[in-house]
């Protein structure tokens, strides 16, 4: 990150696009998962893999475990 931006993983552009999709907060989607918006931030931005919470990510969100597991190998 030479100019100090954070960028979003593949799975944090799936994640924040079915957010929007769903009308939904990343605090509520953190609520929904049990952990907090911070870590939650963590999984967008791939500081933390969040592997433990991709199953609940997918059940809120509905999301194609397919696409998932695309985004993530990305």
């Amino acid at each position: 990150m030479k100019d100090g931006k954070r960028r979003l993983t593949p799975l944090g552009k799936l994640i924040v696009k079915a957010l929007t999709d769903q009308d939904m907060t990343k605090t509520e989607l953190a609520q929904a998962i049990g952990t907090s918006p911070t870590y939650l931030g963590y999984i967008l931005y791939g500081v933390r893999s969040g592997e433990k919470y991709l199953p609940a990510i997918i059940a809120a969100l509905e999301l194609d475990p397919r696409k998932v597991e695309k985004a993530t190998a990305a």
